[in-house]
């Protein structure tokens, strides 16, 4: 029969086994639940971008910088910028990954950079649209950076 010393040593050993392996399932369950909520965060951004009729009237405008996208209300056009720049703060946030945002979002926020019409009657040099700038520039500077398949949440 084991002494009490032996036990004591015993149980401290198991304790320290059982005490590491949920600080690891811990860790790794974190890390699950934070990948889980940026992935959600993108969908929702995701899904608000492409079923909006206003930004799809936008994005049809966009993509031949048309004349049209001058006649659209102001407050559509700055709703339209802002939503890229609520990506670019999530992107800053780390909610989403500046490859995935570029992927999904950096082509339409090339377009929205260059286009002139879009910025009809808006100043882009405007200290307000500084995230948009920044958040432009950096989409272009991450263009095929990164191999498309090593794109995760």
């Amino acid at each position: 029969m084991p002494d009490l010393t032996t036990v004591k040593d015993w149980s401290i050993v198991i304790a320290g086994i059982v005490a590491l392996v949920t600080f690891l399932i811990g860790t790794l369950e974190y890390r699950r639940r934070g990948q889980y909520e940026r992935a959600q965060s993108f969908v929702e951004t995701r899904r608000r971008f492409l079923e909006s009729p206003v930004f799809q009237q936008g994005l049809h405008l966009l993509e031949a910088d048309d004349p049209k996208l001058a006649d659209l209300p102001v407050q559509q056009r700055r709703s339209f910028l802002g939503f890229f720049e609520e990506v670019a703060l999530l992107t800053n946030s780390r909610q989403i990954k500046k490859e995935v945002a570029n992927y999904m979002f950096g082509y339409y926020i090339e377009l929205a950079a260059r286009s002139r019409h879009l910025w009809s009657g808006l100043d882009p040099d405007s200290p307000y649209w500084t995230v948009f700038r920044d958040f432009a520039s950096e989409m272009q500077g991450l263009e095929d950076t990164r191999p498309r398949s090593a794109l995760r949440f």
